[in-house]
């Protein structure tokens, strides 16, 4: 879980440094990169998801919504760069909206181990808005909605290295928890047998000395 979070949040503050750094310039290069960036991550997102099912033990992982818009962006992008260059804004609109989503989804499915408060919300609405921002304002400067783009990434490359710690610490306490429930059941299960077998062991047997005589015979 740390480990996805930790390469989602670099991929994103990446693309975003890019963005802000080189606002009216997109080549070919920059769209091939965040096209690899974006495979990349998505892939790892689906061998952990496939890793957590494995090994889940009464935790449901959820399915990475973001890890599939990833893996078909990055493969569009590297099959056809220059056709990306001039939508390439638009397409990083939808996917901000999505990575906000995922967030949303991420925070619903870890309240198993995780408090969860409304104000968690606010960040990936944020981010969510920021994405539909830049695809219904026009464009009224060609470096603009690029600069907003890689805020924006910036942004939530910040909060889901955040996000990513903060569910990391709540899930190891959650399963020690768990461990030390079970470890007590267990304890309690295996005391009862023990004190069922004594109880079988002291409990009195009747011998044929202890049966009342027929004196009349």
């Amino acid at each position: 879980m740390l480990t996805r979070s930790i390469l989602r949040s670099l991929c994103a503050l990446l693309v975003g440094f890019l963005l802000v750094s080189n606002p009216t310039e997109m080549t070919v290069l920059i769209v091939q990169i965040i096209g690899g960036l974006f495979t990349l991550s998505g892939i790892i997102a689906f061998i952990g998801y496939f890793t957590a099912k494995v090994r889940a033990t009464g935790f449901r992982p959820v399915f990475p919504i973001v890890g599939l818009g990833s893996v078909a962006l990055g493969v569009l992008l590297l099959l056809m760069p220059m056709e990306f260059v001039n939508i390439l804004m638009y397409v990083l609109g939808v996917l901000l909206c999505l990575v906000g989503v995922g967030q949303i989804t991420s925070l619903i499915g870890n309240r198993t181990f995780a408090p969860l408060t409304w104000s968690l919300f606010v960040m990936p609405l944020l981010i969510i808005a920021t994405g539909i921002f830049i695809l219904l304002r026009p464009i009224q400067a060609a470096s603009l909605p690029f600069l907003i783009l890689g805020g924006g990434y910036i942004f939530y490359g910040v909060i889901e290295f955040i996000f990513g710690f903060r569910f990391y610490r709540y899930r190891r306490i959650y399963d020690a928890a768990a461990a030390e429930q079970a470890a007590a059941e267990q304890a309690a299960a295996e005391a009862a047998r023990e004190a069922e077998a004594v109880e079988i062991i002291d409990e009195p047997q009747t011998t044929t000395s202890d049966l009342p005589i027929d004196i009349t015979r």
